[in-house]
């Protein structure tokens, strides 16, 4: 499962007691922490180090299930863990290993000892600081304390200074709580036991955070948990935004700043980026942005689609990594392109992927004197068009050169996309298609360039293939596609049909 890093864009409230803070005693059952709005609960094991191992926790319509019954100290309902753990060497360079982690966005400032109760595995307990998800800080060696395993529950104290990096590899730094966005336990090597449970996680003088039922404080809660409908993961390749309508499409902007992108004939850009099997939009060479610029340059990146169509989702999140940014969003009833439109807070240059989840937006607030007819209630049914802008408002130290963005997604649903919108299909005349399990065969009539892709049943492309092919009988194999259901688009010129794959 990959990792994502969840960051508020809502304010957070005091704790009332600045002694030993509850983190998570996991009674509410949601797989949110008390730490911050999205600081949720996840795990994910080493399959993109090329290792096998897994766990067989389940999934439900949230994602993977960690918050669980059987995972309850005494007295508890819910606590949460890793069920069914096996490790898997595979092809992993180091020792195999599964994690069990939660995001802390707003880190832990002040927080001298962590303490939680446990049953199970021996593991690594790990505090990860911002810049070091992907290892670009510490080159992985990040700062841990060895817990042993215990078929008891038993209870874990740990002192901030006791958590160490590994001597002679890596890079060392100082452990700063504030800047903590992760915490782990993993389990690695060996199992001693084929589950961990932990149950009452506590900070000892952390003094930040807000209440796991509304983490932001305040007025503005957060957005409610639950499905995400994908926007666009970008991972077919194309500037369409299908899941938002058949006029959906993502393009660039410039208002007195410049990027290096260029636009084709068709009036598409050159946005899409690949980087081995995933895909992602960036703006690039960004220039022309000077902070406090009064005659206020931007640049942007821009998805329109129809009024409605985000009226199923209670926020929007999003990947990115670059430049400092915020989104803005064009609601019916505001003047577009004045500055009256709604705006979320700044997000800060990161060098890493990071996640955001955003709620709500509001107008800045010289519009109610400027423009108080403009002053509208912000609604997800209102917007029709999304900007993730970079402007003269960000300072120096968040401006960048490049701005890339992924896997946009609604928090809730999205109307369903028509079928011939995704997979337009004609009747082929230059080519005959047949499946044999997952063995395509083809007889090419006329010698010319033959086009196959494999779909998964929500629209996107895991793989494709294109080659200029001569008349004859031709068959191939989809070796790299996993158990599952897809469909198989092959065109030939205007020609194309449609084949439905089941691999087992």
């Amino acid at each position: 499962m990959e990792k994502k890093i969840l960051f508020t864009l809502c304010a957070t409230a005091a704790l009332a007691s600045a002694q030993t803070a509850n983190i998570d005693d996991f009674e509410d059952g949601n797989g949110l922490a008390s730490t911050g709005t999205d600081d949720a609960w996840y795990a994910y094991n080493d399959k993109n180090d090329k290792g096998a191992s897994t766990y067989t926790n389940t999934e439900d319509q949230y994602g993977l299930v960690v918050v669980l019954e059987e995972a309850a100290a005494g007295g508890s309902k819910y606590g949460a863990g890793l069920t069914g753990i096996k490790l898997v060497q595979g092809d992993n360079e180091y020792d195999p290993y599964v994690v069990l982690g939660l995001n802390v966005a707003g880190g832990l400032s002040g927080c001298t000892s962590i303490s939680y109760k446990y049953k199970g595995a021996g593991h690594n307990f790990k505090a990860v600081m911002d810049g070091d998800e992907t290892g670009s800080l510490t080159k992985y060696n990040r700062h841990y304390k060895a817990v042993s395993g215990s078929t008891s529950w038993s209870t874990a104290t740990i002192p901030v200074s006791s958590l160490s990096q590994d001597a002679g590899w890596g890079t060392e730094v100082a452990l700063k709580m504030a800047n903590v966005v992760q915490l782990a336990w993993e389990v690695k090597g060996e199992a001693t036991s084929n589950y961990l449970y932990i149950d009452d996680v506590n900070c000892a003088g952390y003094a930040g955070g807000g209440s796991s039922s509304n983490p932001g404080g305040g007025d503005n809660p957060p957005a409610k948990t639950g499905s995400t409908a994908v926007i666009d993961d970008f991972d077919d390749g194309n500037t369409t935004a299908e899941n938002l309508g058949k006029k959906a499409y993502w393009y660039l902007y410039k208002a007195g700043g410049s990027f290096t992108n260029t636009q084709a004939a068709d009036e598409s850009w050159d946005m899409v980026v690949k980087e081995g099997t995933n895909s992602y939009l960036e703006m690039k060479g960004i220039s022309g942005i000077t902070p406090g610029d009064t005659t206020y340059p931007s640049v942007g990146m821009e998805v329109a689609f129809d009024v409605s169509t985000l009226s199923g989702c209670t926020a929007v999140q999003y990947d990115y990594k670059g430049s400092g940014h915020h989104m803005r969003a064009s609601v019916t009833g505001v003047k577009a392109d004045a500055g009256y439109e709604h705006v979320a807070p700044d997000q800060a240059k990161s060098a890493s992927w990071k996640t955001v989840t955003v709620s709500t937006m509001t107008q800045p607030e010289w519009v109610a004197d400027a423009a108080p007819s403009s002053i509208v209630a912000f609604s997800w049914a209102k917007v029709s068009k999304l900007t993730w802008v970079v402007d003269e408002k960000l300072t120096a130290a968040n401006l960048g050169t490049d701005l890339a963005i992924d896997n946009v997604k609604c928090v809730g649903t999205l109307p369903t996309a028509p079928k011939e919108s995704i997979f337009p299909v004609s009747a082929p005349s230059s080519f005959k298609a047949a499946l044999q399990g997952n063995t395509l065969h083809m007889t090419v009539a006329k010698a010319g360039l033959v086009k196959v892709q494999v779909f998964d049943m929500m629209g996107h492309v895991v793989e494709s293939h294109s080659e200029k092919m001569a008349a004859g009988s031709f068959a191939h194999t989809f070796n790299a596609v996993t158990s599952g259901s897809y469909v198989v688009r092959v065109q030939q010129g205007s020609a194309t049909q449609l084949l439905k794959m089941q691999v087992r």
